[in-house]
Order: C-alpha cells, then sequence, then structure tokens
C-alpha cells in the first residue's frame, strides 16, 4: 500500500490550473427576511459571488448561490454562518473543482 501525499509545490501547480467555487443551496420560509442578512454574511466572510439564483417553491425561497474567492475551510465557516442566522433556513454546500484553461494558457 502507498501513501500519496502532496507537496507545497506539487499544490501550487494545481492552483495554476484549477479554481474553487462553492454553491450554497439555502431554503427559506417565504415569510422570512433573509435575503440582507445573506448578503451581510456573504462579505463579511470576503465572499465574492459569481451567481446568485433565487426561486420561490411554495411557501419557501430557494437560494442557490456560487460564490468564489474562499477555500473548503471559509466555505465550511459560511455554511454554518449563514445556518445560525435563522432556525428555519435549511443549508447545503456544493464544493466544486474547475479546469481554468484561462489560467493554463498564461
Amino acid at each position: 500500500m502507498t501513501n500519496q501525499t502532496t507537496s507545497p509545490q506539487d499544490a501550487s501547480a494545481l492552483d495554476h490550473e484549477f479554481r474553487m467555487t462553492h454553491t450554497f443551496h439555502l431554503q427559506v420560509g417565504a415569510n422570512q427576511p433573509a435575503a440582507g442578512q445573506l448578503e451581510s454574511a456573504l462579505k463579511s466572510a470576503n465572499a465574492r459571488v459569481d451567481k446568485w439564483l433565487i426561486l420561490r417553491r411554495g411557501g419557501c425561497y430557494e437560494h442557490n448561490i456560487t460564490v468564489g474567492g474562499i477555500g473548503e475551510a471559509s466555505a465550511r465557516t459560511l455554511r454554518k454562518a449563514l445556518a445560525s442566522l435563522n432556525s428555519e433556513i435549511k443549508v447545503h454546500v456544493e464544493h466544486m473543482l474547475h479546469f481554468d484553461n484561462a489560467r493554463t494558457a498564461a
């Protein structure tokens, strides 16, 4: 059995080829004022909002917020912060790694 580890130099090379985004899926009750609170939490985390989609389904709003500029640990911390805004908010986060052709061409 072999144990493969990534050296800091290898990780640095990956940073030039890939970028990470996180999509937060939230369900919020229709009578819960959440958009301002969500935006404030995102700004506090220094998260760059790439896309924010809001759908109304029945008695709730579904927010799908894709952010960049933060790592996995910060995304987990942000998920906890968003969930703590209101006991009725349900949050799921998706971590996505994207191959970035523009970075490798430079």
